[in-house]
């Protein structure tokens, strides 16, 4: 006989793991986090806001490739861009995203 227990637990589960948006929108945030050239962009941000053409230099690729990731960091609402002049400087939208990449990175370093 199961355990009335472990059957509340079990139904509960049912009840609030299904799919749904945001269930979602976090599958899109670490599939963000799946791209080593986004990973180092998000690192980049977190010590200072850079331009693309800063961001080209410390990362040593080139404008075409940093500027779509960017766009792709910016669509999960990772970094955010502000006019300045003719350049955009890019930071992060908050520091909850180097909470999750600290973790991780201490996950790494565990094993």
């Amino acid at each position: 006989m199961e355990n009335p227990k472990h059957l509340e637990i079990v139904e509960h589960l049912k009840d609030h793991l299904t799919v749904s948006s945001e269930l979602e929108n976090m599958v899109a945030l670490f599939k963000a986090l799946g791209d080593v050239t986004r990973v180092r962009i998000i690192l980049a941000l977190a010590e200072s806001t850079l331009s693309v053409t800063e961001l080209t230099e410390v990362l040593d690729l080139n404008q075409s490739t940093v500027s779509h990731q960017l766009s792709l960091l910016k669509q999960q609402n990772l970094v955010k861009g502000t006019r300045n002049g003719k350049n955009i400087h890019y930071e992060l939208s908050d520091r909850h995203i180097m909470t999750i990449v600290d973790q991780v990175k201490a996950h790494v370093l565990e094993h």
